[in-house]
């Protein structure tokens, strides 16, 4: 099983911030150390 598999509510917000002020899911992703496809996953499913 992966490492970290979960996002935390921290990570959430961190996102939804990030998307607001324009930052890519690589940005994003490079923040948090995620992928970018986790990003990409988690907007899709949850925001």
């Amino acid at each position: 099983m992966a490492k970290n598999a979960h996002l935390t509510l921290d990570d959430r917000s961190t996102i939804e911030v990030s998307l607001r002020e324009g930052d890519s899911f690589t940005d994003i992703g490079r923040e948090l150390g995620k992928d970018p496809s986790t990003i990409a996953k988690e907007i899709k499913n949850h925001i």
